[in-house]
């Protein structure tokens, strides 16, 4: 599914955060996002998301107008910096949380939960909780939970600046291997530059707001 920002904006109040932002992004790409803290990666990815509102312009995801379509209707998924995991919830539940929510079958969430886990090597820690695994495993558990929700498009968010530097070169392999297998389009948000370039397809820079 392809993504594209017809001179996007965001303002709060005075404050204009983003200006004039216009980019195609074609199904399955990976697009990395860089810039410094503060110029308004983030923003940028939550209106994609649809977690905050666009000011101006024009969002569309594969050809339609999304910009009052609500998060869960977008058939996006989002991993954060942070993990989001549920700590009372074993790695198996924390990826099927999602799943049951839209009520679906039982035998289709143990499938995909399933699926997911083996994809990021983690069907041995399936009853493990977050506080067992390590900041590596947990980002895979993240993974998981978003290769679960079986959705096209994929947006992340600093997913790997937690990390140590080599943890972090294995993870940049793993998602980049993952994104091409399961033909996701992928927007990455980092201020590595070096991350960036060896990850994506594409690179789009934002600068410090002026």
């Amino acid at each position: 599914m392809s993504i594209e920002l017809r001179n996007v904006a965001k303002q709060y109040d005075e404050n204009l955060v983003l200006k004039d932002i216009s980019v195609r992004i074609e199904t399955g790409e990976f697009f990395a996002i860089v810039g410094p803290s503060g110029c308004g990666k983030s923003t940028l990815l939550r209106m994609i998301a649809g977690l905050i509102p666009i000011s101006a312009g024009v969002l569309k995801i594969d050809e339609k107008v999304v910009n009052q379509l609500p998060p869960q209707d977008r058939k996006l998924t989002m991993v954060f910096q942070n993990y989001a995991l549920f700590p009372f919830l074993n790695v198996a539940d924390n990826v099927a949380f999602g799943l049951k929510a839209r009520k679906l079958a039982a035998a289709e969430v143990t499938k995909r939960v399933q699926k997911a886990l083996e994809l990021v090597n983690l069907t041995e820690f399936a009853k493990r909780k977050p506080r067992e695994l390590s900041g590596g495993q947990r980002q895979r558990v993240a993974l998981a939970r978003a290769i679960a929700s079986d959705a096209k498009i994929c947006l992340m968010d600093e997913p790997l600046s937690n990390l140590d530097a080599q943890l972090r070169g294995k993870m940049r392999s793993e998602i980049r291997e993952l994104q091409q297998k399961l033909g996701l389009t992928l927007i990455y948000v980092t201020h590595d530059q070096i991350e960036a370039m060896t990850m994506a397809d594409r690179i789009m820079v934002l600068h410090d707001r002026q």
